[in-house]
């Protein structure tokens, strides 16, 4: 709510943004840098590029980013429409004939950023590389709050410079696109200027923006740009950019080598290069920040087939996966999850002989390191897809969840000790169960929301 509205004035140590970052790293135990940047919408973009610095100068190890943006004040939105910043339409219409402004959004987006190096020897699952970084301002210009081209072709140069890619081999860009005619225009213009530079005429530029998805997010904006195009590459198809029925008539289509995806679209054919993508943000303050991301294919396909050269430790196949929950319904919830998630995985396997070997071992190691484990519990014992599927439908329907295990693996005992342990409520060692294996860390489904009544009772008038 809007504290001055209500009469409530201001809490200096509630309100401040160096209390609010601060007060995360209290709660977390966080001892390095806490800095807030309050730069508009290009605010996580360059708090990005602050932190990258500071891993690269092993200032820190690892660095927490993002943006967090909420609706509180009811005179703010009250002046940006009168200023004509938003949208009487109720919709971002970026890159379109009649843009008028956008929509304001709520959201909050964290990224987490290590040295390349670190994380895959961390086992950590890596979602894209920053390849380069830069930020500038606009210095002198038509206008305090008007975008500035040459501006940010000097910052696009910058950012391609540090991160050795060539303007031609960028496939897609996500663009600020904040829904103005002019705004949009100018960083068309710009990032045509740059990435068009030696590129063929049947490989245009691939543009798009997240606000025309889920409304302009303002200090979150970049960090959700940057998420969606992570997971664009990751992926390998490009979200469809809405709200395009007619192009603006202020930039010529058919000379620009670009192209906005208005259509869900496959990631375009790299010739065994990495795929290459950008994001783009500038401020109403005159700020602007760009980054260079390479992807970078760390997903079970690859696991798989890691390690997978001539060994003579033998194959350990039982494992043991650790569920949990706040409540037993909840824990029968997430079986199911699990169930769905593997019939979605499985089927992306071709491996001869069976179950993806790998996948198996990197679920079992994900779900015991990179989760809490609450009180309800339950351990699914396995060797294949069958015996988890088994036992994680044994969950489901509360009756225990480990299912009978078949042949010798090595390590089978320490595993079924471990299973019990675990759903005694005690703490198990799960490094101990992967000794001389390198696991990695893979996208699992999340804790399930527990469904609960509250009732309000109504104030009795007089």
């Amino acid at each position: 709510r809007d504290l001055m509205t209500a009469g409530d004035g201001i809490s200096y140590l509630g309100t401040a943004a160096s209390m609010t970052v601060g007060r995360v790293s209290f709660q977390f135990g966080l001892a390095g840098p806490t800095m807030p940047l309050e730069l508009n919408c290009a605010s996580a973009l360059v708090a990005v590029h602050h932190a990258v610095a500071g891993l690269r100068q092993g200032e820190v190890d690892l660095a927490l980013v993002g943006g967090v943006h909420a609706i509180l004040s009811p005179g703010v939105t009250r002046e940006m429409a009168e200023l004509g910043l938003l949208s009487p339409r109720g919709q971002c219409n970026a890159f379109a004939a009649g843009a008028d402004g956008f929509v304001r959004g709520e959201g909050c987006g964290l990224v987490v950023l290590k040295r390349l190096r670190e994380a895959e020897a961390d086992g950590d699952r890596v979602w894209g590389v920053i390849r380069g970084s830069a930020v500038n301002q606009n210095g002198a210009s038509a206008g305090p709050t008007v975008p500035n081209g040459p501006a940010q072709e000097r910052m696009i140069e910058q950012a391609l410079a540090r991160a050795g890619v060539a303007p031609a081999e960028v496939d897609y860009l996500e663009a600020h696109g904040a829904g103005s005619d002019l705004g949009d225009t100018i960083e068309v213009q710009s990032a045509a200027a740059v990435y068009g530079r030696g590129r063929a005429a049947e490989r245009p530029l691939l543009i798009g923006s997240v606000k025309t998805n889920i409304g302009h997010l303002e200090c979150a904006s970049a960090v959700a740009g940057l998420i969606k195009t992570v997971l664009a590459m990751n992926r390998g198809k490009i979200p469809k950019h809405l709200h395009l029925s007619e192009p603006s008539e202020q930039i010529d289509w058919e000379r620009l080598p670009v192209r906005v995806t208005t259509e869900a679209t496959d990631w375009p054919e790299t010739g065994g290069r990495p795929r290459l993508a950008a994001v783009n943000s500038f401020a109403i303050s005159g700020a602007n920040a760009h980054l260079v991301l390479e992807g970078h294919d760390t997903g079970t396909r690859q696991a798989d087939t890691a390690g997978s050269g001539a060994s003579s430790q033998p194959v350990r196949r039982t494992r043991m996966l650790p569920l949990s929950a706040q409540s037993e319904q909840a824990l029968r919830e997430l079986a199911v999850q699990f169930g769905s998630w593997l019939g979605e995985r499985i089927p992306e396997f071709s491996e001869e002989g069976g179950a993806p070997v790998a996948l198996l071992r990197d679920l079992a190691w994900t779900a015991g390191v990179g989760r809490t484990h609450f009180t309800e519990r339950a351990a699914v014992v396995y060797d294949d897809v069958e015996s988890l599927r088994a036992g994680l439908r044994a969950v489901a329907d509360g009756n225990g969840g480990r299912a009978p295990t078949t042949g010798g693996s090595p390590g089978r005992g320490a595993v079924t000790d471990a299973a019990a342990d675990y759903e005694a409520g005690l703490d198990v060692t799960f490094g101990a169960l992967f000794q001389g294996e390198t696991p990695r860390r893979i996208s699992l489904p999340g804790y399930p929301f527990q469904r609960r009544r509250h009732w309000v009772q109504p104030l009795q008038s007089n």
